[in-house]
């Protein structure tokens, strides 16, 4: 359609057409008209074609949209579960008494396993009290003493979820943290 191609170049997927001059249509002196491609192609994206080896066209599938499918489909939405009330120890420090309380999230994709930790809590309440109750003060100031307490806490639910036959919970998040 003489002069419309450098629109069909930023638009590959646009339908092009002339109008007919008949009595009742627009007249345009030879323009073409585009009509809603370019939103269209958005939403509705084409997929790659070839010719297999019989000579018939198939879509080609991209490596990363098989592998999603042979997964089961969409990843499903994290879900969390708040350890309530917060967990509380006192630990000393030389002569000073401290107090530790600290909030916890477990994050989970399977609702599965969200479900076993409401019927682990007390044993997973237990289990991280005694882990908490044996922490230095300066190691609980920096972020590497933090963080090295909340990969244990993972590690010590991980192990109840397992012994209890449980699945997996994915991590374990603190959402407060006080020391005094």
């Amino acid at each position: 359609m003489g002069g419309c191609s450098p629109l069909l170049d930023r638009f590959p997927h646009t339908e092009v057409r002339k109008l007919d001059g008949h009595p009742h249509h627009q007249r345009n002196h030879g323009q073409a008209t585009v009509v809603g491609g370019s939103i269209n192609a958005k939403l509705h994206p084409l997929p790659d074609l070839q010719l297999d080896k019989d000579g018939k066209i198939k879509a080609i599938v991209p490596v990363v949209a098989a592998a999603h499918a042979a997964q089961g489909g969409a990843k499903q939405p994290a879900l969390y579960y708040a350890i309530d009330p917060p967990l509380v120890v006192n630990f000393e420090e030389g002569s000073v008494v401290r107090l530790l309380q600290i909030s916890m999230e477990l994050m989970a994709h399977d609702e599965k396993a969200i479900d076993s930790v409401q019927k682990n809590i007390p044993l997973i309440r237990n289990n991280l009290l005694l882990l908490m109750s044996n922490r230095n003060y300066q190691s609980l100031m920096s972020r590497e003493g933090k963080e090295k307490l909340r990969q244990e806490a993972l590690t010590e639910v991980r192990a109840v979820q397992k012994k209890e036959g449980g699945p997996d919970v994915d991590d374990l998040l603190f959402t407060s943290f006080v020391v005094q």
